[in-house]
């Protein structure tokens, strides 16, 4: 499902080639919307003014924009830069590619959890739809690697005894 329509693409009047399909663009770029906030939300994200099943839809009408500008950019990007291929020899389509840089940027924050999509339901097992930054796995040494240096150093005649396990 994407989130905008060929109709949303913002290629101007730029003529599209014969062999270029618009609707595969913006779907192939709602796709990678959710390979890329999958992680964290449940895909894809209802953007209509109403769920499916009639009731208002919970997700905020700026996340709503967001994505739709989102899939946008994307699609106008990456459309205007395989529509100028021929003259890309030591240039890309600087345009096609400013939509593409600023669509990659704000979905790297939403992965981040910097942007937060209220309103969409959390993927499973993500309880808050924040991503997790804290370390998972905390291993403790005996004794700090840091703390045995300056011990070692500052008194040469320091005796170390680990605790026996037996």
């Amino acid at each position: 499902m994407a989130y905008s329509a060929v109709e949303d693409l913002l290629t101007g009047n730029i003529p599209t080639p014969g062999y270029l399909s618009p609707q595969k663009y913006v779907d192939d770029a709602a796709d990678e919307i959710d390979s890329k906030i999958g992680f964290l939300y449940k895909t894809p994200v209802v953007v209509t003014e109403e769920n499916p099943v009639g009731t208002p839809n919970p997700v905020a009408r700026p996340v709503r924009l967001l994505l739709k500008r989102l899939n946008n950019f994307l699609a106008s990007g990456r459309l205007l830069m395989a529509a100028s291929a021929g003259g890309e020899d030591d240039r890309v389509h600087a345009y096609g590619w400013s939509l593409v840089q600023d669509a990659t940027l704000a979905l790297q924050q939403i992965a981040e959890g910097k942007i937060l999509l209220e309103g969409v339901e959390p993927a499973d097992g993500n309880t808050d739809g924040v991503p997790v930054t804290a370390p998972l796995i905390y291993n403790e040494d005996p004794e700090s690697n840091v703390s045995a240096f300056y011990d070692r150093i500052v008194n040469p005649d320091f005796r170390y005894y680990p605790d026996v396990v037996g």
